[in-house]
Order: structure tokens, then sequence, then C-alpha cells
């Protein structure tokens, strides 16, 4: 091989960056090319009726310890629309308003009644959930918020909010509502065939946390019908 061939073939640092970054490109578009199976638009019955119980044995144990909470965000579109979890529905949200501050009441309160309660401190969500299940198993989200004293308003917790300024409007994510919604004692509405505490004056809780869409019915598009056959 000429000198002019064994320098044209020549592994240079650059050449091998190329190379690197060329690899790293093709993985990705192959991983992207990958289709993850999409879930079903409903679940069965079964599991409807074991988030019904679930939410209510959330709901008498945040009872037995005095918070104030309620039905929220997709749990409450289900008990306004249909009296229930929606049909896709693979979890209940809860909202409670913190005044204990006690993360570990809380949690052990849960336990006692056989219940695994994990607090997701960046999120400021419980997440219940029976013991020993796996992660597609049913289970409630519930979301903690506090009333702030400087707004006057009702705004969700977790670091990563604590670092927005305490804006209503500059940080929707704060999800802020005016206190009144959910001065005690709460109404309760049926939900799965059991008697839940929702929010005050219907849906005007959502007009806050959906604001530019609470007035649509959206349903999952990321989902797939399944087919019914016939034996």
């Amino acid at each position: 091989m000429s000198l002019c061939s064994r320098r044209r073939f020549r592994i240079t640092p650059m050449r091998a960056l190329a190379a690197f970054f060329l690899m790293v490109v093709l993985f990705w578009y192959s991983l992207s090319r990958q289709e993850i199976p999409q879930q079903p638009c409903s679940v069965p019955e079964e599991f409807t009726e074991k988030l019904h119980d679930l939410a209510y044995r959330a709901h008498l144990v945040l009872s037995k310890l005095g918070i104030v909470h309620f039905l929220c965000l997709g749990g409450l579109w289900g008990q306004v629309r249909i009296g229930r979890a929606l049909p896709w529905a693979r979890k209940v949200e809860l909202c409670l308003i913190d005044t204990l501050r006690d993360d570990v009441l809380i949690t052990k309160a849960f336990r006692e009644v056989g219940l695994s309660a994990t607090y997701l401190h960046a999120a400021g969500i419980y997440r219940i959930q029976e013991h020993e299940v796996g992660e597609d198993a049913p289970k409630v989200e519930v979301v903690v918020f506090e009333e702030d004293a400087v707004t006057q308003m009702v705004r969700r917790v977790g670091w990563t909010r604590r670092v927005l300024p305490p804006d209503c409007e500059f940080s929707p994510s704060l999800q802020c509502f005016p206190p009144q919604l959910v001065i005690p004692p709460l109404p309760a509405k049926q939900f799965g065939g059991r008697l839940m505490p929702v929010p005050r004056e219907g849906i005007e809780l959502q007009k806050y946390h959906y604001p530019n869409d609470w007035w649509l019915e959206i349903k999952p598009t990321d989902c797939t019908e399944l087919q019914e056959t016939n034996v």
C-alpha cells in the first residue's frame, strides 16, 4: 500500500468522533422505529371496581386523620360525567389540603390498613396501592395542596414548584384555585357506588385545573380499541 493510501485510511480523532456520532444517531433512530404497544381504551370492569374500592379506602384513611380531601382532576371528571371512574382510568386522583405537614403520620395511617403510600417529594403526590403489586395495578394518587397566605389561593406543593414565584397566572403548574371551593364540610357524591367528597360548585374547580378545555370531553387517543370476538 502506498504512503498516500495509508494516509487516506488513517483513523484520526475527527473521523472517530464522526463515526461515534453516526452510531448514536442510528441507535436512536432504530429505537424510535420500534412500536410501543398501546394500552386498551377501556380497562376491565374488575379493574375499575378495584379502583373504586381503593379510592374509598383512601378516603376513609384521610377522613380518620381529619384531612380535607376530595375527588379532583380525572377522578372528578369521572364522577361528574358518569358517577364512577372513567372507562380508561388506571388511577383515581384525590386532592388534599395539607394542614398536618406530617408525611410519616400519613404514610403510617395507610400502612395500618394494609395499603402502601409512597410520597413523591418532587411532585407532591402520595401514590397509594395495595402492598406488593406491580406498576400496572390500580392506584390512587393523592395530590397535595396548601393554602398560600400571600396569594390567598390554594396551590400545589412539591419541591419542583417551590422554586416558582407564588404567582398563579405566571406559574400555571401551581394549579391554583380559590379556597372557598373546598371549605368543609364538603358535599358527597356517588362514585362507583360509594359516597365520596367532591369540591363545591360542581365543576368550578375544573375550570382552574383545565382552563383551556374544561368544556370539552377529551378521550385518550394513544390507545387501541379492543375487538370483540364472537365464539
